[in-house]
């Protein structure tokens, strides 16, 4: 006979809601689309394979700036090589220009002193974008090297406005998805960069330089060397702020990683609170709820939370 066991999460965890946790543990794939959002803008989209449709979505708003002759203005996330060389793929055959995209890069590693590091070290992100979307455009389609912005230690406290200046005030656009934590960019709960539980104040950051989670350790050194090496894993970055997501005009999603070849995935649960969770510092890509955009959430994702005897709990 199985008995009821009631205790409190950690309390190193940002979100402790139960209701609200409960809530969004129990939203169904059917629901997820037609969920009553306040904000009729914020969308939420249920297909098999997110990356396509990021890609494609991406590809359009190329497109559509080469065709109008007008400036885009994003800010993109890394490493996504599947989704960048595939869109940019599709700009060297379709010959669609690049000259107007201004790209900004949200966030890369740094040490404790706040060095930034360079796009020369190998898992740069500043460095994986340029190798994966400008460097796979064809150079008589790519922007001006001028115009693909990455983080320096020059720009750190300066790179809110870089964006402001060359979007007219935002970025037309921010391409993302949500980490283990409920981050976007390195926009970790529960640090000193970060810390308010005011949403208002919040809101008002901008780029800075942060000691990361030490959730977000632990899910990036998953990726350095498919080893989950913590001790090889940089726990400090800067990165793009709230302000510069939440004034940007539009946002496009993916939600859509599990672990290779299984059912399990640390991003199932993470991604129903971002969507519809409370809009709150403790999950920041809630904040995502705020803004205009779409969310592509894959079938896996969307599926419900079962318990195995066997393999979970």
């Amino acid at each position: 006979m199985k008995q009821s066991f009631s205790f409190k999460p950690a309390e190193w965890i940002p979100f402790k809601d139960a209701e609200a946790l409960e809530r969004c543990r129990k939203i169904t794939r059917e629901e997820m689309e037609n969920y009553p959002h306040p904000n009729p803008e914020y969308r939420v989209r249920v297909v098999e394979d997110p990356n396509s449709a990021v890609a494609g979505e991406l590809f359009m708003q190329l497109k559509k700036s080469d065709e109008e002759d007008t400036h885009l203005v994003a800010i993109f996330a890394n490493s996504w090589k599947n989704i960048y060389e595939s869109v940019t793929e599709a700009c060297n055959k379709f010959n669609v220009n690049c000259r107007n995209l201004h790209a900004f890069c949200m966030d890369e590693w740094a040490d404790s002193d706040g060095n930034v590091a360079p796009v020369t070290y190998g898992p740069s992100l500043g460095g994986a974008f340029l190798r994966e979307f400008y460097g796979h455009l064809r150079e008589d389609l790519r922007p001006p090297i001028e115009q693909i912005h990455v983080f320096t230690n020059d720009n750190v406290d300066c790179y809110s406005e870089l964006i402001e200046e060359a979007g007219e005030g935002a970025a037309d656009l921010v391409v993302s998805a949500t980490g283990w934590i409920g981050h976007t960019a390195f926009i970790d709960p529960n640090t000193k960069a970060f810390g308010t539980d005011s949403l208002d104040e919040f809101l008002t950051f901008g780029t800075r330089f942060i000691e990361t989670h030490p959730m977000t350790v632990i899910q990036n050194s998953l990726g350095f060397g498919g080893a989950g090496d913590m001790a090889n894993t940089p726990g400090y970055a800067v990165t793009v702020g709230p302000k510069d997501v939440v004034n940007a005009r539009d946002h496009l999603e993916r939600h859509n990683l599990t672990f290779t070849g299984g059912y399990n995935s640390w991003e199932r649960m993470v991604s129903r609170m971002q969507l519809y969770g409370p809009v709150t510092p403790s999950v920041p890509a809630s904040i995502y709820q705020l803004c205009k955009g779409t969310v592509y959430v894959s079938e896996a994702i969307a599926q419900p939370f079962n318990i195995s005897e066997k393999v979970n709990y």
